[in-house]
């Protein structure tokens, strides 16, 4: 058809989708746009790249392009090939997606997520020395951070649990999980005490509603 695009335009433009994808993913997961674009590149690249021919492609100086190929070979991201017959050292993307997932949350978040709960546990026993030594007036405010820092705690190294064994480090412990996540109740009302007939009220009204929606 006359001014249809050519399957030569159609493939550099969903090229082009695909590496501004990789950008925008790679800024959300706080890094730079550059980096993800260059991934992106190279992965939907058939052959290896130089280091000239992606400064070209993507519009980026020499600079840019060889420290963002050095930060891309550290996470594990890029790596640097020789290509026969050529004295340029050229690069390619790693293609195992949760190789490259599991590199970054061992090396990024698993170490913020561990001084956390080292900085919490510090906060716990500095707020418990505090509850010992308050004075009276004190003493209930002490008890309630004390008991807060203590959850945030849990939560925490709870956290640092589900990261492991999403990493395949260790199994998880679903009881400690339910634990730790648990609401609890409100209490009763003053003089108010929930017999067993008042208990089991909710639980025959939520049954009643059931039935109706099923009706209509």
């Amino acid at each position: 058809m006359p001014g249809a695009p050519s399957p030569e335009d159609e493939l550099r433009r969903a090229r082009d989708l695909g590496v501004d994808t990789c950008g925008r993913i790679a800024e959300f997961w706080g890094f730079t746009r550059t980096m993800g674009r260059t991934f992106g590149l190279l992965y939907l690249s058939h052959e290896p790249l130089p280091q000239a021919e992606i400064q070209a492609r993507l519009s980026i100086s020499a600079g840019s392009a060889s420290m963002t190929l050095a930060a891309l070979g550290r996470w594990g991201v890029v790596h640097r090939v020789w290509v026969r017959g050529q004295r340029r050292e050229h690069y390619q993307a790693e293609t195992d997606f949760w190789k490259m997932i599991a590199g970054v949350l061992n090396e990024r978040e698993r170490r913020e997520i561990g001084a956390a709960v080292e900085a919490v546990a510090r906060a716990v026993a500095t707020a418990r020395a505090a509850e010992t030594a308050a004075p009276r007036r004190l003493r209930a405010e002490a008890k309630f951070t004390a008991e807060r820092l203590t959850r945030l705690h849990e939560i925490c190294a709870l956290g640092e649990t589900l990261l492991d064994m999403l990493l395949g480090q260790l199994t998880l412990d679903v009881g400690r999980f339910r634990d730790v996540l648990k609401v609890e109740a409100p209490a009763p009302r003053a003089n108010e005490t929930l017999t067993p007939a008042r208990a089991r009220a909710p639980a025959r009204a939520t049954r009643r509603r059931a039935a109706g929606r099923a009706r209509r």
